[in-house]
């Protein structure tokens, strides 16, 4: 007797419980296939997102910098202001003293202009230290900014290469191997035998 005279020699229930069995291997299989895909596609999609702040990170490095220079030019910008500010003074103090019939460069007068030359010169030192200190702390967050880039870069790479491992039919060819012997050793004990 062969297989399909068994199949219809088998009670309705039976005949269900075969297709039943059958459909459960197929649609396991299907269900590993279509869940390797789509995490595969999952992990290729965070991979993307991944790459693009990474490139945002580097972009923003890029205007860090831009910001650094602009930071340079407003303190030259005030250093120029400020020293023009300092020889206005310095001259219209001379000037005075010269209209007034004051000696220059001896005694007091010597002390006003020697003291408010240091003055000049500790905040001449003041501007540029603080300048230097805007500029570094403005180049450091581009370094802080590169290491989270190359980071992100990194996790990017690595979640491409996890992706590239999820092979969906081999998910789908393993699950269709568990289903088929798990259907057939449910098969009814009369198709099995001869």
């Amino acid at each position: 007797m062969s297989t399909w005279q068994k199949y219809k020699a088998l009670g309705n229930l039976e005949k269900f419980g075969v297709a039943m069995g059958a459909a459960g291997a197929l649609g396991g299989a299907y269900g590993a296939f279509a869940g390797a895909r789509s995490e595969k596609l999952r992990t290729k999609s965070l991979a993307l997102q991944l790459k693009h702040k990474e490139d945002m990170m580097r972009f923003n490095i890029k205007q860090n910098e831009s910001q650094a220079q602009w930071l340079n030019q407003v303190f030259n910008k005030q250093y120029q202001i400020a020293t023009l500010k300092q020889g206005n003074k310095k001259s219209t103090a001379k000037t005075s003293f010269a209209a007034r019939g004051i000696q220059m460069g001896v005694g007091s007068t010597k002390d006003v202009f020697v003291s408010s030359e240091v003055l000049n010169a500790v905040e001449n030192l003041t501007m540029n230290s603080n300048k230097v200190r805007a500029i570094t702390n403005q180049r450091l967050k581009g370094v802080g900014m590169g290491i989270k880039a190359d980071m992100t870069g990194l996790s990017a790479d690595f979640k491409n290469m996890t992706a590239a491992s999820i092979d969906p039919f081999m998910s789908m060819t393993s699950s269709f191997m568990s289903g088929s012997s798990n259907f057939i050793s449910n098969l009814p004990e009369s198709l099995l035998t001869k």
